[in-house]
């Protein structure tokens, strides 16, 4: 309800949980009172806000010091005595063990309370393990959201919050429904794993606002790990412009390796610029991956959205030259228009045509005998002063011109300096236990889990320290024909396969660049 999800959202921003970002710019949104979210909060359904989701806000209130305490103590008892009573521990001592976890910077779990209470109430309580980034996504602005952590949880569990039928009983307040269309049961694939199976699915979930869309999702399992992909179909209430991801687990040693990634652009400027609000919905339906658990972790993201390609040293003389022949340009755009309406009119004759392309051709002729002649002359200049004449086009200042050679001289002087980046592309980082810096390692042809899915053959990889002594490797490509989705394969060192699997995510996402 609306009204669950304003006291919430409200209570989260009050506790500075959402840096600048204002609940008031949510449309629709009526900010309560500190004692109104409180109490709709605590009288709240455990499927619309589960004792986790208060907790978790909770523990993000004792943060900020208690906000409005003074105005609202008796409401701030009510939503401590909702969770006391639904998991028969003391209200009172829960508030002090918030307190105590927000004071001391310790996890929430490691309290007296927190470790009364069962695992999926208080795992990343204290904890971010939601990172969110604006990025475009074929030219379109969306929000990355990204939870990456490892759990002691059994592998079948997290295997079965990896299907997206369970999302909704793993996850109610964010997934009100997820029912298959056209069928029963999923068409089976196998052609991957011991599972491998492919339907769509109305969705209904709660991302700051409330959306229905058909997704398009695929899913494996193998004995070790298992994953699963989805991409918007259709927007059923016309409100998604972007929606896709992947989740994954692998099982790896003593720990289950978890992510999760969703790719969401609204149809509305404004939802997309409120879109990373949803970190307490997701952060809850994250937790259903913990069942059967008693330790989680968040880990560093492996995963993140590629930068956009830096800009050229020489942008400012590139751009000086695009507008030259951006003015010489509308010649030939007024020359189609003309064309073209005498064309679509019918009134054009063979020897119209012919006139056309004289008049064209004409015009290119001695627009590119006035740049040949200037670019001589540049070229001669240049030849007595060196590279700090400048390359700027015809009309800019020389001075100007001479500026940006030098600035492009100290650009490729620093360039050459400094690290030498891996190309543009989509990366993952795999744990590989006992893995050196000399190992050798290397990555089979990664195969899309798609039915007849597509295939990545230049997959490089590199050795990356994980911390602690641990090394990784990270699996690398630069295949712009691969569609987005998820792509699976193994690695291999002199000793033989490693056990965890790859599976690479290619999200077709960029980190968005400054406005």
């Amino acid at each position: 309800m609306d009204e669950h999800r304003d006291a919430l959202l409200q209570l989260h921003a009050r506790a500075g949980a959402f840096g600048d970002l204002d609940p008031g710019m949510v449309p629709g949104l009526r900010p309560p009172s500190d004692a109104e979210a409180l109490r709709t909060l605590a009288g709240a359904d455990e499927r619309d806000v589960s004792v986790a989701a208060r907790v978790h806000v909770l523990h993000d209130l004792a943060r900020a010091d208690l906000p409005g305490y003074e105005k609202a103590q008796a409401e701030y008892g009510l939503l401590a005595r909702s969770v006391a009573e639904a998991r028969g521990v003391d209200a009172d001592q829960l508030l002090s063990d918030l307190k105590e976890s927000a004071r001391e910077g310790v996890p929430f779990e490691t309290t007296t309370t927190g470790k009364a209470l069962p695992h999926p109430d208080v795992a990343f309580v204290g904890q971010d393990v939601c990172t969110t980034r604006t990025v475009e996504s074929g030219g379109l602005k969306a929000a990355w959201v990204f939870s990456e952590f490892e759990t002691d949880a059994p592998f079948d569990s997290v295997a079965g919050w990896v299907d997206p039928r369970s999302w909704p009983e793993r996850g109610p307040m964010m997934f009100k429904r997820m029912d298959l269309v056209g069928t029963s049961t999923p068409i089976e694939i196998a052609t991957l794993g011991t599972q491998h199976w492919h339907g769509v699915f109305h969705e209904e979930v709660q991302l700051v606002k409330r959306v229905n869309t058909l997704l398009h999702c695929d899913y494996w399992r193998g004995d070790d790990a298992a994953g699963m992909t989805y991409q918007l179909d259709l927007s059923l209430d016309g409100e998604i412009d972007v929606d896709r991801g992947f989740l994954s687990v692998e099982d790896v040693g003593d720990v289950r390796r978890v992510r999760a990634l969703k790719i969401v652009g609204f149809t509305t400027d404004v939802w997309d610029d409120v879109a990373t609000m949803v970190c307490p919905f997701w952060t809850d339906w994250v937790r259903g991956a913990v069942e059967g658990g008693t330790t989680s972790r968040p880990t560093p993201p492996t995963e993140t959205p590629p930068e956009q390609t830096p800009p050229h040293p020489s942008g400012e003389t590139l751009d000086a030259w695009l507008r030259f022949f951006g003015e010489s340009a509308r010649t030939y755009l007024d020359l189609f228009a003309d064309i073209g309406s005498r064309a679509t009119s019918g009134a054009s004759t063979p020897a119209d045509w012919m006139a056309d392309g004289n008049r064209y051709w004409s015009q290119l002729a001695k627009d590119w005998a006035k740049a040949w002649t200037y670019g001589l002359e540049a070229l001669e200049e240049v030849a007595r002063e060196g590279m700090d004449a400048g390359l700027a086009p015809p009309g800019t200042d020389r001075s100007t011109a001479r500026g940006l050679a030098s600035a492009m001289t100290s650009a490729a002087t620093r360039a050459a300096a400094a690290p030498v980046r891996p190309p543009v592309g989509e990366s993952t980082t795999v744990p590989v236990p006992g893995l050196t810096p000399d190992t050798p390692v290397e990555c089979s042809p990664l195969v899309s889990i798609e039915s007849g899915g597509a295939t990545i053959s230049d997959a490089s990889v590199t050795v990356e320290p994980l911390g602690g002594g641990s090394y990784g490797a990270r699996v690398h490509t630069t295949d712009s024909a691969a569609p987005a989705g998820l792509y699976i394969g193994t690695l291999r060192t002199p000793q033989g396969p490693v056990r965890t699997p790859v599976q690479l995510y290619v999200a077709r996402a960029r980190e968005a660049g400054e406005e």
